[in-house]
């Protein structure tokens, strides 16, 4: 079954937060699950979890960023990565009026607009997420 995972669900389970998270996760992992993600959530997940682990401002992250600090980095490489890997990433094949169309259409922030997008254009039905707000999408399927 394809599956597509969202951030809140990747960063729950990096932070140990809901069983429920580890339960998606691990049937990716074991192949019950074909999972799905898009450049939006490697970009939220990577941001978020660097906020998370760190308790730095996305301004202080930037600047260790730019000096390519080491800690940062081992978190990236040690805790996101094999996390990520997991996925396969859709490249974003979407226009303007159509993100623009979804937002409307559902009351959804483009971030989540860029998902609904995504699911859409590659036929996935289902996703995996703790936003409350897919729900208004009728066509697809939200769990857990």
């Amino acid at each position: 079954m394809k599956i597509f995972v969202d951030t809140s669900i990747i960063l729950a389970f990096l932070a140990g937060e809901d069983p429920r998270a580890r339960d998606v996760i691990e049937a990716v992992e074991n192949g019950t699950f074909i999972g799905y993600a898009n450049p939006v959530v490697i970009d939220e997940v990577i941001h978020g979890y660097l906020r998370l682990a760190t308790g730095l401002s996305s301004r202080r992250i930037r600047q260790l960023l730019a000096r390519r600090d080491e800690r940062l980095l081992k978190l990236l490489r040690n805790d996101v990565q094999p996390v990520l890997e997991l996925f396969i990433v859709l490249p974003l094949a979407i226009s303007v009026n159509e993100v623009l169309e979804i937002i409307e259409t559902y009351g959804l922030m483009p971030s989540d607009a860029l998902i609904v997008a995504s699911c859409r254009h590659y036929g996935i039905d289902t996703i995996a997420t703790f936003d409350e707000d897919f729900k208004r999408v009728p066509w697809l399927r939200v769990v857990p």
